[in-house]
């Protein structure tokens, strides 16, 4: 079973393939880590495989079906979406915004069970503290981490992040991919996450999507995405693996220092 599909998707920009030709799935049960420089077409591939961006040739299925015929409610029952960046000016309380994730299920008004639900995915996010402060008077990360409970409020089986972490100290990075690994764990729910901390994406992710000028470089466990040839191509850096504590470690460095003192 696969809940989220892309074959061969390509955009063109500006006479330049931001996405050319890319196939990839998520099943239930596995996070799949979207890694690639700046400019690789991550965003963009996101997008596209919520259905958000115009594309020039190739097809996106949803639980089975052609995302372009599925109505909006639908797919806000089938999929959640955490984006890059919290739009301002949204002078909303978090419990508010949170309670925005259980829309589609509601009617004119939200049941107890719905409000139940939001206050324990605040809970579970130690974000209770923070249900009667507006939106728009927290910190990028603190809005970031609202973001992935509204997310969670809406219980559906996937769930597609774009940088969840950018904003967040690394305590809170670790606490909320963690946070994630549970839910497909105790759940079953597929991830689609683009992340830039190639140790991070590693350590989570059961599947990496590698990307680079728009083409998908490498694709399977981290040990076999990301080797010192990818990330050399890539990237323009050389790496070094290990293991910390049952956790992998990547370290980039320059090529030219590479030998140096």
């Amino acid at each position: 079973m696969t809940l989220l599909e892309a074959h061969n998707l390509r955009r063109v920009l500006n006479d330049n393939a931001v996405l050319d030709g890319i196939s990839l799935r998520v099943g239930p049960g596995e996070i799949v880590g979207l890694v690639g420089p700046n400019g690789a077409g991550k965003s963009t591939l996101v997008r596209a495989m919520l259905g958000q961006t115009r594309l020039e040739s190739g097809r996106v299925l949803l639980d089975g079906r052609d995302i372009a015929g599925i109505s909006a409610r639908e797919r806000a029952r089938l999929v959640a979406y955490v984006p890059q960046r919290t739009p301002d000016g949204f002078p909303v309380s978090v419990f508010d915004a949170c309670l925005l994730g259980r829309t589609p299920y509601m009617g004119m008004s939200p049941g107890a069970c719905d409000i139940a639900l939001v206050e324990e995915v605040l809970e579970k996010l130690n974000l209770s503290s923070l249900a009667f402060r507006s939106l728009d008077a927290l910190s990028g990360g603190e809005r970031q981490r609202v973001m992935l409970a509204r997310a969670l409020s809406q219980q559906t089986p996937l769930i597609v992040l774009d940088e969840p972490t950018s904003a967040l100290d690394i305590g809170n990075q670790l606490f909320s991919l963690r946070f994630l690994a549970d839910q497909v764990r105790e759940r079953g729910v597929g991830i689609l996450v683009a992340i830039h901390d190639l140790a991070l994406a590693a350590r989570f992710s059961n599947r990496i999507a590698l990307l680079h000028r728009g083409q998908l470089i490498a694709e399977g466990p981290w040990q076999h995405a990301l080797t010192q040839e990818t990330i050399r191509a890539t990237y323009g850096v050389d790496a070094e693996f290990g293991e910390l504590n049952g956790a992998p470690v990547i370290a980039p460095f320059e090529m030219e220092r590479q030998g140096g003192a």
